[in-house]
């Protein structure tokens, strides 16, 4: 009897629900929030906001001894209300920025000296100081940053996450790795403390001091989290603080070769400005780790069978929460012409009842752009729109919004993808019709504008979703849900492509490509491997036909990487009931590799096909002299091997390394540092040069994409099939 055992527990809770404290189990704390429903948390909330309402903060260089001092600073404005400042920024000067870089990298042995446990426990005592400055923080990100209440909250708990993971995931990985060095981390204003925090201790995790560049319109949060981070035990030269313009303190910190690792979220633009002035180093130098978070031109999709309430509610969620401003925001909604028409009017309706204003009061649903800069941006935009003659439909912007930076949500319907030549980084939402015979076309359209960081779907047709989701190349794909709102170890976020270089932050990865780990265990890391996996095909074939050759030094190798390879491991992330979060890998595609004999291109052969990727040979008939030494490698080798399933790497020979998803290099320094910069001086997205590690081997996570698939199980449902029929 369900009653008898109720009984027997005494009024206790069900052993088998964990409170949300105790999502995550043994592994780590869940962040604690505030519930806004709650009207004791309202008061208490309230009273502090108001409290804080006109406090003055500043921002200064927090060096290794201390903070620094000067008179002179720049106002930092609060985007909702022109007349509210927020308090002062004083930029980091030339000589701060090399005192900085000279502690940090005298420190840098020291801190990589630290137990793994000892820094594990520093982590999450700064999660502590966050929690018990709960407070202080949602008021910087609400005058700051215009965030509305419940944002500001998520920013924090996202922050304390951040730190809690990286500490279990720190523990967990081999003692013995070591750290590259010092690590510079530049952050975004969109998530002024989640991001940045996140970015600082990943690397101070794993052993690196930071040298943290926040963004220009955000650096009171910073100060504050960099402050309170010390204060739980972060030595100071561990972590520095250099506010500052991007094109000054940015542009000295990447520059200097001291620095050996560059952690960036922010657009495309800059992500290749830093990569290009990390190629122009030294042949000798060191290698400089960039792990960059770009843009995205984010896509939904819904098809006929979708519930419309439930599509409309997440395209509000997804488009316009954040005031659009959040990388993962969906930018572009395809919707099939059957439900077209009654998908916009119920959209337009619920964009009706936004309520738009200053997020310091609870009500505010939308909040303002981030400055004038940006509203400029946005404005121009819609009014090239108008003018091309495409349909937009905006809400009424009430009368109070006029004291800042506010732009109303917006929907265009477009009649091209074409006409987004970029990212519209706001609350716009472009709108395209599409028949359910070209769904797969129109995939083909997304993936084709390189980039590849968020994807959505709505559709109750479990073939149409598994059809497209394997289509699309996307790091984050949402299915029957919103787009945004990544949890950090839940979701592991990160793009490809245009979209950034991975690995995932908040995922298995991101730690052993800051240590050097180029080939963590993967069951080590939580993930379960199939052995059989059908992509790996060709690579079976490789390494019978190295045994057959007597190649004995390929043959351990390739059972080497036969068990350390990702491709066939996936993961399944704990998450609410009804979502299920799964984490699997995909190859790049077309790897270029180069090296000056066979045996080294051997050896690059078994890490592409291990990977499911093609390999691509250089042509036997370029004729750069650089590389006559490779040509006739090479050249030898294509008479040698036999053709291998599932690869047609013998029928893709060419000398033009751009357009390749990866690139490995075995050979001379000078030519490693021409064949980077070659890449770097390319407009499309940041491709990765490999080179052996230490033990011969190459990264082979690096040379697959990370794909998560969160999708709310409790949408599916009815009969598709009739559904289908009716249509």
């Amino acid at each position: 009897s369900p009653l008898a055992s109720i009984e027997c527990w005494g009024g206790a809770p069900h052993p088998a629900i964990p409170l949300p404290a105790d999502l995550y189990g043994a592994a780590r704390r869940n962040s604690s929030g505030i519930d806004l429903s709650a009207d004791p948390a309202i008061e208490r909330l309230t009273a502090d906001l108001s409290r804080l309402a006109t406090r003055d903060w500043v921002a200064r260089p927090l060096l290794a001894g201390g903070e620094s001092e000067g008179d002179v600073g720049t106002a930092i404005g609060n985007p909702a209300r022109c007349d509210d400042v927020v308090g002062k920024v004083h930029a980091a000067m030339a000589t701060e920025i090399e005192a900085a870089l000279a502690s940090a990298s005298a420190f840098a042995p020291a801190w990589a000296a630290v137990s793994s446990r000892e820094r594990a426990r520093l982590l999450r005592a700064c999660a502590d100081c966050f929690e018990s400055a709960q407070s202080e923080l949602i008021s910087l990100c609400i005058r700051e940053a215009g965030k509305t209440w419940s944002n500001a909250i998520a920013e924090i708990r996202e922050a304390v996450d951040y730190c809690r993971y990286y500490a279990s995931q720190i523990e967990a990985l081999p003692s013995a790795a070591g750290a590259p060095g010092v690590v510079v981390c530049i952050s975004p204003w969109n998530f002024p403390l989640a991001i940045f925090v996140g970015e600082i201790v990943a690397a101070l995790g794993a052993g690196s001091p930071v040298l943290a560049k926040p963004a220009e319109q955000t650096p009171l949060i910073a100060a504050h989290a960099v402050r309170l981070m010390r204060a739980a035990g972060i030595p100071g030269p561990a972590l520095q603080l250099l506010p500052g313009l991007g094109e000054i303190v940015g542009a000295r910190l990447t520059g200097d070769r001291r620095v050996q690792g560059v952690i960036f979220t922010g657009s495309t633009e800059v992500a290749r400005i830093i990569n290009r002035s990390l190629s122009q180093r030294p042949a000798q130098a060191p290698e400089c780790r960039l792990i960059a978070e770009t843009g995205g031109q984010n896509a939904m999709i819904i098809d006929s069978s979708a519930q419309i309430e439930q599509a409309v509610q997440d395209v509000i969620a997804s488009g316009f929460d954040s005031a659009g401003q959040r990388c993962s925001a969906l930018r572009v909604l395809y919707v099939q012409e059957e439900i077209a028409n009654r998908l916009i009017e119920t959209l337009q309706a619920a964009m009706d009842e936004l309520l738009l204003g200053d997020p310091a009061e609870l009500s505010t649903d939308i909040g303002p752009v981030i400055d004038e800069t940006a509203l400029a941006g946005l404005r121009a935009h819609i009014g090239t729109m108008r003018q091309s003659g495409q349909r937009v439909y905006q809400v009424t912007l009430p009368p109070k919004c006029a004291q800042g930076c506010f732009m109303p949500p917006t929907l265009i319907e477009i009649d091209s993808l074409d006409r987004l030549q970029q990212e519209v980084f706001g609350p716009v939402v472009h709108v395209l019709r599409f028949a359910a015979r070209d769904m797969l076309a129109v995939v083909d359209a997304i993936n084709a504008t390189g980039y590849g960081l968020t994807f959505g779907m709505h559709s109750r047709i479990d073939e149409s979703i598994e059809a497209v989701t394997d289509r699309v190349r996307a790091g984050n794909c949402y299915i029957n849900r919103n787009m945004i709102g990544a949890v950090v170890g839940v979701q592991p976020f990160g793009g490809e492509g245009l979209s950034g270089t991975g690995p995932k932050a908040g995922g298995p990865f991101y730690l052993p490509r800051l240590l050097t780990i180029p080939n963590p265990d993967p069951r080590a890391l939580g993930l379960i491997c199939d052995p059989t996996n059908v992509r790996l095909a060709a690579f079976t074939d490789f390494a019978a036909w190295a045994k057959e050759s007597g190649r004995n030094d390929l043959v351990e190798l390739c059972e080497e990487y036969a068990g350390l390879t990702p491709l066939g491991c996936s993961c399944d992330f704990p998450g609410p009931t009804g979502e299920r979060n799964r984490l699997d890998f995909r190859p790049r595609g077309e790897v270029f590799c180069l090296a000056n004999d066979e045996a080294g291109l051997l050896h690059q052969i078994a890490a592409v096909l291990a990977t499911g990727n093609t390999p691509v040979l250089l042509d036997p008939d370029d004729a750069s002299p650089e590389l006559w030494g490779y040509q006739v490698a090479a050249s030898d080798l294509l008479t040698t091997l036999p053709t291998f399933r599932n690869t047609a790497w013998q029928r893709r020979i060419s000398a033009e390394i751009g357009h390749c998803a990866a690139v490995l290099h075995a050979g001379d320094l000078s030519i490693n540092r021409l064949i980077y910069q070659r890449l770097a001086a390319s407009d499309g997205a940041l491709v990765p040069l490999l080179i052996p590690q230490q033990d011969g081997c190459y990264s082979l996570c690096r040379l697959l994409c990370e794909r998560v698939r969160t999708q709310n199980t409790t949408a599916a449902g009815g009969n598709a099939s009739l559904m289908a029929q009716a249509l």
